[in-house]
């Protein structure tokens, strides 16, 4: 009886957890949106530091690789990933998880995030871009489709993967997927820091609402 309550307490206070997590995201990424369109001068400073930290280290060879690995979250490269995975689940019989890797990376991710940069309008960096870029700065595109794609991939994995360093392996390589694309977007000067945190909260707020909304469907 009493661990049967004790267990009850530890499952409320994990949900509780995650969402505050969830609200904190939103947070995060509602104030940067202030200081992006109000232009105010801790965004400036914040985007200047961690500007000149990704770039501390270029070099010829670093920025060849840099070009080719950001491109790999190219909008044609993406989509065919989605639709590769999507296909590897439905052939495994797992097709609630291709719907929701679906939904995450192609039908949120783009839209919102081309939606939000319509409103928002931020110009890119002045740096010389070393990729080429057809639309605003704010919020990272690249950035928010990583953590859609590669945050639904980890849910995925979670629920369908047994073992659990199996698990913790990839689900490591995954979020390291995540940060290098960020900075990647930094490194090669299409998008300010901001840009990218802004990216990366978005995509991390929806993902959850949409996690939480499908299990509550029983989708996962």
């Amino acid at each position: 009886m009493i661990l049967t309550l004790e267990l009850k307490i530890l499952k409320l206070s994990f949900r509780h957890n995650h969402y505050l997590i969830t609200i904190l995201s939103l947070a995060v990424f509602l104030i940067i949106t202030y200081g992006v369109i109000f232009k105010q001068s801790w965004i400036s400073s914040f985007d200047s530091t961690a500007s000149q930290f990704v770039r501390e280290f270029a070099n010829p060879t670093l920025t060849r690789l840099t070009i080719q690995f950001t491109q790999m979250a190219n909008v044609g490269p993406a989509i065919g990933f989605i639709v590769g995975a999507c296909l590897i689940l439905l052939l495994i019989d797992n097709g609630r998880s291709a719907f929701f890797l679906f939904v995450n990376g192609i039908v949120l991710a783009g839209p919102v995030n081309s939606l939000i940069k319509l409103l928002i309008d931020r110009q890119r960096p002045t740096l010389a871009h070393l990729v080429q870029v057809h639309s605003s700065s704010f919020p990272s595109g690249h950035s928010m489709s990583a953590m859609m794609v590669g945050g639904s991939l980890i849910i995925i994995i979670n629920h369908i993967m047994a073992k659990k360093s199996q698990r913790l392996i990839i689900n490591c390589l995954i979020g390291l997927f995540i940060i290098l694309i960020g900075l990647s977007r930094i490194y090669v000067g299409v998008h300010f820091a901001s840009d990218v945190l802004g990216g990366w909260t978005l995509g991390f707020f929806l993902l959850r609402i949409s996690q939480i909304i499908f299990e509550k469907i029983g989708v996962l």
